[in-house]
Parts: structure tokens; C-alpha cells; sequence
């Protein structure tokens, strides 16, 4: 059995006095799990006596590099003869890693003790799969002595990172001396870093907490301890996840993560930023890793047309945000859509039921026909009210639908309002689609929005008497249902509940 993978934290500070000085890295020194890269290069009180302080408390546990000009280096001043003596100096004091540049000569260089990593970085581009494998991954790995062949990469976009991939999978030889860790940066290779493991990678690399980190794309070391479980994370688990753009506020990794772990389960959730055609990206990664996942905008009606099975909800609506791989031979996804029913309810629980009530809906986009869908399936009547009338009037006609207006708001008898507009979402908060005057007395009121928690909208209801619910409850109740769509158990909707909402609370201070 393979040991667990290590999380490499790196070091970012301007001398060895500043990082002697850090709690935060002196309590990383000698904690199971993880490693402490020192990047000999970032310090500007570098001498023999200074790495010997540094090296007195970290040792141990310590991956030392000092980065040459062209690949990330600080000093560029000093030779490779200078850089390979202070790594020698590091080898002899029993270091657990030592990472030389492919390009780095390594006459004379005793590893000692130490692992070995031959390393390549381009802060540029991704070289095509032939040039990696046979010119790059190839030499590296069959050098003597080397026993870690890392690769670094700057992807332009998410299909980039499907070199990743390739290259893992042309590891997966026994006449491979080295292990294998290719990282594609920024946002868009963050998978790259938190699935190292799955791959079989001795380690992947984190920043401190605060630390703007050493490469660009690097998460901190306790997102991928607590969030990710990355230390535990191997070819076993299923592996799910976010596709949309932008992606990076999602708070649906912290809820699903939070989720899993709480049950036990094998399982990690990680976003995806995908930019241009959702199905290209399943077909060069998602359909290889991707168990299931949740789709958000831009994506929701494009990800449809490569769906093996649609359900009806789902079809009805014309948007997807669940995908389930049911058949791996087929590389086969269901699609479903858990807003819809979610939306219903949130409205169900609130009103006792549905049937023969009146709900107003605002806006008309794919927010709009999915709650529209949800609450006729459970016998509601629906009207619409959208600031361009003419797209009401097509979605109601679609849906059988009525539209109204803001003048006729007075004389209907309305149970339930439903904003799907993004008006009074963050930072715009004080904007609310509906005046006091124009929410009916009495009825109940509802916001998509969630962030912020209590809208513009949900406080003029208030103030006309009228019940409220927050945006948060659809966004943790499409997740429970996504969840035991995947899992098949019953989710722990107060955890995610409660995760989400301290995630909130914390954004809005």
C-alpha cells in the first residue's frame, strides 16, 4: 500500500528571520503530512549560518529548492555552482526533498539521504502531448539518482489541462523509476493539485494561510487538509465537482466536501472553471475523473445536447445542473435538474402545499423556468413579471403561463412571490425589484438570491407583514438533492445548512 500523499506548504517570505518568526510554519515543521518547501532563492539573508538556523528547525520535514532565473528563481546573479553548494549544504543536514531544475548541471551533487526531484516549469504554455512525453517527462524520469519528476505547467484554459491526464497515464509502467507530480496552474489547473494524489503523486504543493503563494493557482494548506481531505484522497474515491464560469465563489465545494465527510464517504468535490464548450471539457477530462456534477452558469443549456438520458423535469425546464455517470463503458451521464423541485419546496414548506395556489414569478430567464416548472408540477398557477414584457410573454405562452404588470399587483390575489432575478444580489444590495407598495399584504415572499442572506426585497416584505424565505434554502436544498441523486444516502442537511451560512456570514462582515 502506497503511503499517503504530503502536503508541501511553501514558504514566501523575504528572509530566514521572517520565516523563523512565523507561527504558522514553525508549527508546520514537524506535523505528520506535511512538508515545508524553503526557497533558498526568496531569502535576501541567505548565508551558510542562516540555512544552518533554518535548517535546525525544519529539516526534518523540509523539501529546499533554489530556483534557477529562468524558471521562477529570485537571484539571478548567482551561478549554478553557487545554488548547488547551498543545496549540498541542505542534502548533508538530512532534508527529506531536494528539487534541482532538469536544466540545473548536478556534478558533483551527493543526495545523501535526501529524495531527489528533478523538476521543469513553464510559466508560459503547455508543450503539446508528444513534446511532454518524450522530450521533457521521458529524459527527466530515466536520469539517474532521481526519484520525482515534477512538471509545472501554465494552462490558458481548462482543455489544457487534459496533458495532465495524458501524461498520468503513460506513467503507469513498471519500468518508471520516478514518481510522477504535474501540476497545471491557476484557477483552472486547481484539480491538477488536489487530485495528486488520486494519481498516485508523492505530494502536491499549498500556501500558507494569508501567503500570496509561490505559483499562481495554489490553494492554502488547510483548504486542501480540511476542505479537500487531500491526504486521504487515492484511486478509490469518486471524484465530483462544479463546472461553470466564474466559479470561484462557489460555496458548493465547501458544502458537498463538508457533506462527505461527515458521512465517511470516499468522495472529494472540486470546481471547475470551464470557459469555452462545456462537452469539450468532459470529453478530454471530466468523462475520465468525474463521477457526477453540478452544472451552473454559463452552462446549463449547452450541457444538455451531450446528456446519454435527460429527466423530465430537466427536459421540461431545457436546463441541466446534475450530471450522474451511470455507465462508464458508455462514458455516460444522466441529467437532472434539482432546482426546480427545490424552489417547490421551499414554497411547499412554507404554504403547506401548493395546489391551486397563485405564484407570482419575477424575471424570465432559466432561473424563472425552473421555479415556473417546479410549482406547476405540484399544481400551482403561475403568473410573470419580467421588466421586458415581451420575454414574459414567451416563456408564459411556453409554460401556460399568465403575464402581468406592475399596475395589476393591487387586484390579484397572489400566495407567494418568487424573485429569480439577480436584482439585490451582492454588491447591489440595496436595489430591490419590487417598491413597498407593490408587495401584497400578507402573501408569502421568496428570493433566489442569496448573498446577501436577508435582500432589499425580503426587507420590505417585513415590513408589509408578510412572510419571508431566504435564497439559502433552495441553494442548500438543490444540493441535498444532488447529493443523495450521487450517493444514494440520506444528506446531512443541517451540516450543509449550517457550513454554508457561517461561509456567508463571514463574506458579509
Amino acid at each position: 500500500m502506497n503511503p499517503k500523499p504530503s502536503i508541501c506548504v511553501a514558504t514566501h517570505h523575504a528572509s530566514i528571520q521572517d520565516l523563523l518568526n512565523d507561527a504558522e510554519f514553525r508549527s508546520l515543521a514537524n506535523r505528520e503530512g506535511f512538508l515545508v518547501e524553503l526557497r533558498l532563492d526568496f531569502f535576501n539573508d541567505l548565508s551558510d549560518e542562516t540555512l544552518q538556523q533554518a535548517l535546525a528547525v525544519f529539516a526534518p520535514n523540509a523539501l529546499v529548492t533554489f530556483r534557477h532565473p529562468l524558471e521562477g528563481g529570485k537571484q539571478p546573479d548567482v551561478t549554478d555552482a553557487e545554488r548547488l553548494r547551498y543545496l549540498q549544504r541542505a542534502a548533508n543536514h538530512g532534508v527529506k526533498y531536494i528539487d534541482i531544475e532538469a536544466r540545473t548541471p548536478r556534478d558533483g551533487f551527493d543526495k545523501r539521504g535526501a529524495k531527489l526531484i528533478l523538476s521543469y516549469h513553464d510559466f508560459e504554455k503547455v508543450p503539446d502531448e508528444a513534446t511532454l512525453y518524450s522530450k521533457i517527462w521521458q529524459p527527466m524520469q530515466a536520469q539517474p539518482g532521481v526519484d520525482v519528476v515534477k512538471i509545472a505547467l501554465m494552462p490558458k484554459s481548462v482543455d489544457d489541462t487534459s496533458i495532465a491526464l495524458s501524461l498520468y497515464s503513460g506513467c503507469n509502467d513498471n519500468s518508471v523509476r520516478a514518481s510522477t507530480l504535474i501540476l497545471c496552474m491557476g484557477e483552472t489547473g486547481l484539480w491538477t493539485r488536489v487530485l495528486a494524489g488520486f494519481f498516485g503523486a508523492p505530494f502536491t504543493y499549498a500556501r500558507g494561510e494569508g501567503a500570496p503563494g509561490t505559483a499562481p493557482g495554489q490553494p492554502t494548506w488547510r483548504e486542501l487538509d480540511e476542505l479537500y481531505r487531500f491526504r486521504d484522497i487515492d484511486k478509490s474515491w469518486n471524484v465530483y465537482g462544479v463546472i461553470g464560469n466564474p466559479i470561484g465563489h462557489s460555496l458548493s465545494p465547501l458544502m458537498h466536501n463538508s457533506a462527505f465527510a461527515e458521512l465517511g464517504l470516499p468522495c472529494v468535490y472540486i470546481p471547475f472553471k470551464v470557459e469555452g464548450k462545456v462537452w469539450g471539457f468532459f470529453q478530454d477530462v471530466g468523462q475520465y475523473i468525474l463521477q457526477g456534477a453540478s452544472i451552473t452558469i454559463p452552462h446549463k443549456e449547452s450541457i444538455i445536447t451531450g446528456c446519454h438520458e435527460v429527466d423530465p423535469v430537466a427536459q421540461a425546464i431545457g436546463a441541466v445542473n446534475t450530471l450522474k455517470h451511470f455507465d462508464y463503458a458508455d462514458e455516460g451521464y444522466t441529467g437532472s435538474n434539482t432546482d426546480a423541485p427545490a424552489a417547490a419546496d421551499c414554497l411547499e414548506s412554507a404554504l403547506g402545499t401548493l395546489k391551486d395556489k397563485h405564484v407570482l414569478i419575477l424575471g424570465a430567464g432559466g432561473a424563472a423556468r425552473a421555479v415556473a416548472v417546479g410549482v406547476k408540477e405540484r399544481g400551482a398557477r403561475v403568473s410573470m413579471l419580467n421588466r421586458t414584457r415581451e420575454r414574459a410573454e414567451a416563456l408564459a405562452e411556453e409554460l401556460g403561463a399568465t403575464v402581468v404588470s406592475h399596475d395589476d399587483l393591487s387586484a390579484l390575489r397572489i400566495d407567494a412571490i418568487v424573485n429569480t432575478t439577480p436584482i439585490g444580489m451582492y454588491p447591489n444590495v440595496d436595489a430591490s425589484p419590487l417598491e413597498e407598495n407593490q408587495i401584497p399584504k400578507g402573501c408569502l415572499v421568496f428570493d433566489t438570491v442569496y448573498n446577501p442572506l436577508r435582500t432589499r426585497l425580503l426587507e420590505l416584505a417585513e415590513k408589509r407583514g408578510c412572510k419571508t424565505v431566504e435564497g439559502l434554502e433552495m441553494f442548500i436544498g438543490q444540493g441535498v438533492r444532488q447529493f443523495e441523486l450521487w450517493t444514494g444516502k440520506a444528506a446531512p442537511r443541517e451540516l450543509m445548512r449550517r457550513v454554508v451560512l457561517d461561509a456567508l456570514k463571514k463574506r458579509q462582515k
